[in-house]
């Protein structure tokens, strides 16, 4: 079975989700978790990956992102 790219996105989303329920520390995600979105950016377009990435994590997640995030130069 061949997955859309919607199928997809909403995987990692679920991952990520999964990742934010256990336990074990993580400083911020990389590499493995991270390219495969970088991926999906440079052949859809950050408007549509974003759509989809948000539509796909729990509150929770996106409410912890909000938290930690830090976007002063």
């Amino acid at each position: 079975m061949v997955k859309t790219e919607a199928e997809l996105i909403r995987e990692m989303g679920d991952r990520l989700s999964a990742l934010y329920d256990e336990p074990i520390a993580v400083d911020e995600a990389g590499g493995y978790y991270t390219q495969p979105v970088y991926d999906l950016i440079k052949k859809h377009g950050i408007e549509k990956v974003m759509h989809e990435l948000l539509t796909s994590l729990d509150a929770n997640a996106i409410e912890s992102f909000l938290k930690r995030a830090n976007f002063e130069d």
